[in-house]
Parts: structure tokens; C-alpha cells; sequence
């Protein structure tokens, strides 16, 4: 972890506040570095922490994060989701920028959302054009896209990777040749076919 970094769920200051560095007393060679990892561990946005002392006696503290792929909203509520699909609450030092969806979301869902997101998150075409997601009722998700003003309608969210393979190829074949803007939406949910509908 770098303590000089704003761009962290954890820093130098909370890690002092959890393990009280400052108002330690006893020789560094009488700590107790379990309780000291299983308070780092505690705190929600710690994946794994790593306590020792170095051969001079320095204590070392190594912090892995959890990592955010994407902030959901359902109503007044809002978190994080994180790549393992675990719900992480939203920091007051730091906001990540990551994809919105909107929505109430089952576990299962979200398992999906998190492939679909890294997904998303891995191909230089789909970062660059997805915005958001929301569900608007049982099994229809939706995608918003930067560029036109259109919905692209997923459907079920189980099958995402074929009709992500459709997306592409269509806006590949479409995106210089007609005027985005005059969709209404792009419909995926259709079986080796994409069905644009005009406004």
C-alpha cells in the first residue's frame, strides 16, 4: 500500500486509527501481529493483510484491497460490487470510478454483473462504449451506451458474452456508415440476429 496515495479505500491514517499505532507501549517483539492482521482484516475494504518485523525490528504492514468494479444503485441505496461479486459499502474518503447499474439484483445476478463488468472492463471497445447498466424487470437488462442515444437491450444476462460478440459486430459493420442517434434501441435477445429499432 502506498500511504501517500489519495486513490485508496485504506490509508496510513485509518491503519494507525485500527491498530492504535501511536499509543502503542509495549516492545515492538511483544505485539501480537495475529490481532493486529485480524483487525486489518476486519475492516471492509481490507481483501488481505500482512503484519511482520523485519530483521531491524521495523513493523511492516502490507495491505491488499478489495476492488470495485461497480457501484450499484436500487432505490436510495447504494454500494459497490467487487469482482468476487461481495458487496462492499461506499467509502467516505474515496469514490471509485467504476460503471453504475441500476437496480435490485439477486446473488446470482451479481455473480453475473461481475463477469459482464470485467468483461466489459477487458476490451478496449466495450470500456469505451458501455456506460451503465439497469435491470427494469426480471431477466431484461439493459445497456447505455456513450455513443448515440440508444438503449442496447440484453435480455437475460446468463448468455452476455455471445450477444456482446453480436454488439460489436453489428456496430462494426453500422457504427461509420448510419447516424446512431436515429436508434430508439438494439435488441440482443434474439438468436443470431440484432434487431435495431428506429425512434
Amino acid at each position: 500500500m502506498d500511504p501517500l496515495s489519495k486513490d485508496h479505500f485504506v490509508n496510513e491514517e485509518i491503519v494507525n486509527k485500527l491498530l492504535k499505532i501511536e499509543k502503542i507501549k509495549k516492545k515492538i517483539g511483544q505485539l501480537c501481529i495475529f490481532t493486529m492482521e485480524k483487525k486489518l482484516n476486519n475492516y471492509p475494504f481490507v481483501k488481505k493483510s500482512e503484519v511482520f518485523l523485519s530483521v531491524d525490528g521495523t513493523l511492516n504492514i502490507k495491505i491488499l484491497q478489495k476492488e470495485p468494479i461497480l457501484r450499484i444503485k436500487n432505490r436510495n441505496k447504494e454500494y459497490y460490487l467487487t469482482k468476487e461479486a461481495e458487496n462492499l459499502e461506499l467509502s467516505s474518503i474515496y469514490s471509485s470510478k467504476v460503471l453504475l447499474a441500476k437496480g435490485s439484483f439477486s446473488k446470482e445476478e451479481k455473480k453475473h454483473l461481475a463477469d459482464l463488468v470485467q468483461t466489459i472492463n477487458s476490451d478496449e471497445f466495450f470500456k469505451n462504449q458501455i456506460i451503465s447498466i439497469k435491470k427494469t424487470v426480471p431477466n431484461l437488462f439493459v445497456l447505455i451506451s456513450k455513443i448515440g442515444n440508444h438503449h442496447i437491450i440484453l435480455g437475460n444476462i446468463k448468455d452476455f458474452k455471445s450477444k456482446l460478440n453480436k454488439l460489436k459486430a453489428f456496430y462494426k459493420q453500422y457504427l461509420n456508415k448510419i447516424d446512431m442517434n436515429q436508434y430508439q434501441s438494439i435488441d440482443l435477445q434474439y438468436k443470431d440476429q440484432v434487431v435495431a429499432k428506429k425512434r
